[in-house]
């Protein structure tokens, strides 16, 4: 199940990620701490990706991906307008495990973005 989707800005090109604090739950793949939280993501050619991300409190609590994603993002080459999808499969035995998948060149439009990628998603 997607739980996040997200055509990538200059910021997040640059710096950090962020993510709703709404779309991470505590497990042993995703731990809270007191330094912020781990977070094992694999791609979708099956490397495994380990993000340390801090947690950033307010009205709305966001978590900041602040180590290992600059890495992706050169690995992937991912530049302004492409999109990820964060994808989360419960596993009542291991407890969720989360993939990414990267899309390229959808530009900066989010709304014709989602509107895209919800129809592929019913088509398949």
């Amino acid at each position: 199940m997607a739980v996040f989707i997200k055509v990538l800005t200059k910021i997040d090109i640059e710096r950090t990620l962020s993510l709703p604090d709404s779309c991470l739950q505590a497990s042993p793949q995703s731990q809270r701490s007191h330094g912020g939280e781990k977070l094992q993501v694999k791609d979708d050619v099956g490397i495994l990706w380990n993000f340390h991300c801090t947690i950033r409190s307010g009205v709305f609590p966001k978590l900041d991906i602040v180590s290992g994603w600059i890495q992706f993002v050169r690995f992937k080459q991912l530049n302004t307008g492409d999109a990820i999808v964060l994808y989360k499969d419960d596993d009542t035995l291991t407890g969720p495990h989360y993939k990414i998948e990267v899309l390229k060149g959808h530009g900066d439009d989010y709304s014709s973005f989602a509107q895209m990628y919800i129809k592929s998603c019913y088509a398949s």
